[in-house]
């Protein structure tokens, strides 16, 4: 009975992170504004309701996204669950997984996609962030906005982006501020301003042995909370416009 149930809640899991990644769209780059001021533009012709329908529009929108936040909440804690089984679903071992400077759990840094693909994750494209051999990836079935960078087939860097819910060990996420990172981390960051963002690069370095040649790169706001971050091999991982 219970490994049937636990069968029943890995289908669930993998059902419901292909909807989320179909119903939100282009994966890892609109924001909910973004996505709400196209709606907009297509019903503010309408002759003296624009701001009716635009208004109508977001709160449907939002009506589609907060569920689906709700579902991936609901995969992770299937995945945290004691005793689940997630060697049956290598997405859920994704979800239960903490971003390590050297990757993210079955993903890890300088492997190659033919690896990916043996571990049961299948990488898709990104043709619209990807130049020349740099190429970036997301996971089929997987509803997490993450992108695997690759160069000449090899995994050199994971990209955790907004909306997502995955954390670093210590527990440093979307949202974390500037101070959270200085507590966690210490004397082991450097940061530099970013123009683009208004905020800082803030980057860490790990001191095993071994693990030099990895970083962890988080990009704060203007207002010092973590928007985006990443992990991977220097100098790949700390390239701020990705492949390009």
């Amino acid at each position: 009975m219970v490994k049937g149930k636990q069968k029943r809640l890995v289908a669930i899991a993998a059902a419901t992170s292909l909807l989320g990644l179909v119903a939100v769209g282009t994966y890892g780059q609109r924001s909910v504004g973004v996505a709400q001021a196209t709606h907009g533009q297509v019903l503010a012709p309408v002759a003296g309701r624009s701001s009716y329908y635009v208004s109508k529009a977001a709160a449907l929108l939002n009506g589609v996204l907060v569920p689906l936040r709700s579902l991936r909440v609901m995969q992770r804690a299937i995945a945290l669950a004691p005793g689940a089984d997630i060697e049956a679903a290598p997405t859920l071992a994704l979800l239960a997984a903490p971003l390590q400077t050297t990757g993210l759990g079955p993903v890890r840094i300088g492997m190659d996609l033919n690896d990916l693909e043996s571990a049961g994750l299948t990488p898709v494209p990104i043709a619209e962030a990807s130049n020349g051999q740099c190429r970036y990836y997301r996971i089929q079935d997987y509803g997490e906005p993450i992108g695997l960078m690759a160069i000449d087939d090899k995994v050199l860097r994971v990209d955790i982006w907004p909306g997502s819910l995955t954390t670093t060990r210590s527990g440093i996420g979307i949202g974390s501020s500037e101070q959270d990172l200085v507590r966690v981390y210490g004397k082991r960051l450097e940061a530099t301003t970013n123009p683009t963002t208004l905020g800082k690069t803030v980057t860490f370095t790990p001191q095993d042995p071994g693990e030099d040649i990895y970083r962890l790169v988080f990009e704060t706001d203007d207002k010092g909370r973590v928007t985006q971050f990443r992990a991977g091999q220097f100098p790949s991982v700390t390239w701020a416009e990705g492949c390009f």
